[in-house]
């Protein structure tokens, strides 16, 4: 009898020990569970819930660039030259929802730096600072070479072979409605002057002749030639120059500008194959035409039919108001912008390179004919843009019929693009010149003209196989984490409400279980 007494004695205390710690613990759990409800519901009164999220590292090199500038070995030998002191870019001015614009191109900078110091196979990549001013010859070096004058926003990506200026504003992309940034381009824009500066061939244009062109039958170039001024730029700028006879020569296959200046007899269709063939391996090709090139079928069915440009043979365009001297001796105008999406073309590049030098300066296109673009091109990968236009008082009109009056195109570019190896972007070029004039030695070598940058900057942008590597930009998006009120208020009831009742009613169920136990 004492054994049962003490055994059922036993079996009462742990009934009570283990009901009371399943009261105790459900009693603790519940008071937690208010203490979570008193929180949510003071951060409730605030507005929706938030969680902040890890900020996105803008000065991250990705996955993309490693491997197509690891590819480049040794070959990759950058240095970056930023226009300014280091220090300015911490200026707290150029800050935008907290993040110091300028001072993330610098550190970007200096993290390609860090990455690529030459170790191993892996090539290098320097920074380095100059004030304006502080060094005249190196700012007249690039001035002369790229026709760009240098400011406190340039930034030099210097290769192996060639380089490239850029501008701080081109590391970002703003909204087009409200003009403020969204994301940050930086790796795209560095990758992709750090790809196109360490091209290792010549990068060569070729002139054809056997077309009434002024090059003589054996191929040479007369250097009093009209075109001599045209050759004389292009080498100067770096460019290796070749002629061919497209009925009878194969290109160079290190081609990457083919040019046809003022041609007065047609391309057979065995040369428009040749060229198609070239254009299709992503080269570029500039016609000049005047008012006195004659009907060209072959060659205006290829710019027409496959890439949207064509000119209206003897219809010469006119300016009493806005030319140099005699009417026919076109000042060209500089179309505006209408979107910020077209401010990384072609176009506005060629543009931007003279407008940005002292202003606009006056560049003209005597004896021009009226161009014209084929109407409802709608093809993707292709883009028409107008490089220089007439002004509104201008007209055009052969010697039978009037043609157009108002503003008229007096430069047009072509642009088709795809993706090639390692998904990268390519592109062709067809640019047409309505006036031969326009690239003659008189006013390619003229100083006080445009004409020669507008040239250089137009054979630069084609000539350097232009890649886009396919990166992302960055968001400058809120990184925090928003929940919409209803979600929050689901929520709330879930942990404040359906969870606890659901403890307590296991607290109750396992104390009876205990109690039996």
């Amino acid at each position: 009898m004492a054994n049962n007494k003490k055994s059922s004695d036993f079996r009462d205390k742990r009934r009570y020990k283990y009901g009371s710690l399943s009261v105790v613990f459900t009693i603790v759990f519940i008071a937690l569970i208010l203490v979570i409800n008193l929180v949510l519901s003071s951060l409730s009164l605030s507005g929706d819930l938030t969680v902040d999220l890890t900020q996105e590292n803008f000065t991250e090199i990705g996955e993309e660039s490693m491997k197509l500038l690891s590819e480049l070995g040794k070959d990759l030998d950058i240095t970056i030259y930023f226009m300014a002191a280091r220090d300015t870019f911490d200026n707290p001015d150029n800050e935008f929802n907290g993040i110091n614009l300028t001072g993330i191109v610098r550190d970007l900078a200096e993290k390609y730096q860090e990455t690529f110091d030459g170790s191993g196979e892996l090539g290098t990549v320097r920074v380095e600072y100059k004030e304006l001013d502080s060094d005249p010859e190196f700012e007249k070096k690039y001035l002369e070479e790229s026709a760009t004058q240098l400011t406190g926003n340039s930034v030099i990506v210097q290769g192996k072979y060639h380089y490239r200026v850029l501008a701080l504003p081109a590391f970002f992309n703003t909204s087009s409605e409200d003009n403020t940034y969204h994301s940050f381009n930086g790796e795209y824009r560095f990758t992709t002057a750090m790809l196109q500066s360490s091209i290792s061939e010549p990068m060569v244009v070729t002139l054809t002749y056997g077309h009434g062109e002024p090059i003589s039958a054996d191929g040479m170039i007369d250097p009093t030639s009209q075109i001599a001024g045209l050759v004389s730029v292009l080498s100067s700028a770096g460019f290796e120059l070749k002629t061919a006879n497209l009925s009878q020569d194969e290109l160079d296959s290190r081609t990457e500008i083919l040019i046809s200046y003022d041609p007065i007899t047609d391309f057979t269709y065995d040369e428009i194959d040749k060229i198609t063939a070239y254009l299709a391996k992503r080269n570029s090709f500039i016609a000049f035409v005047d008012s006195a090139t004659p009907e060209l079928p072959n060659l205006q069915s290829c710019l027409n039919d496959n890439w949207g440009i064509n000119y209206k043979p003897f219809f010469r365009v006119t300016d009493s108001t806005h030319s140099i001297g005699k009417h026919e001796n076109i000042n060209a105008k500089y179309p505006t912008i209408d979107s910020e999406s077209q401010t990384g073309s072609a176009a506005y590049q060629i543009r931007k390179t003279v407008t940005d030098i002292e202003g606009t300066i006056t560049t003209v296109l005597p004896e021009s004919v009226e161009l014209f673009v084929k109407p409802g091109i709608t093809q993707d990968g292709f883009v028409v843009e107008e490089v220089l236009t007439t002004y509104e008082t201008a007209k055009s009109e052969s010697e039978t019929s009037v043609g157009t009056e108002g503003e008229m195109p007096l430069m047009l570019l072509s642009t088709k693009y795809g993706y090639g190896e390692n998904n990268v972007t390519e592109y062709s070029y067809v640019m047409l010149v309505g006036s031969t004039e326009f690239a003659n030695t008189e006013n390619m070598l003229k100083e006080s003209y445009g004409n020669k940058r507008v040239m250089l900057a137009a054979a630069r942008i084609f000539g350097a196989n232009r890649v886009a590597p396919d990166i992302e930009p960055k968001a400058f998006a809120d990184t925090a984490l928003s929940i919409e009120t209803g979600t929050a208020t689901t929520l709330t009831w879930l942990i404040c409400t359906i969870l606890p009742l659901v403890i307590i009613v296991m607290g109750i169920v396992m104390f009876f279980i205990r109690r039996h136990m």
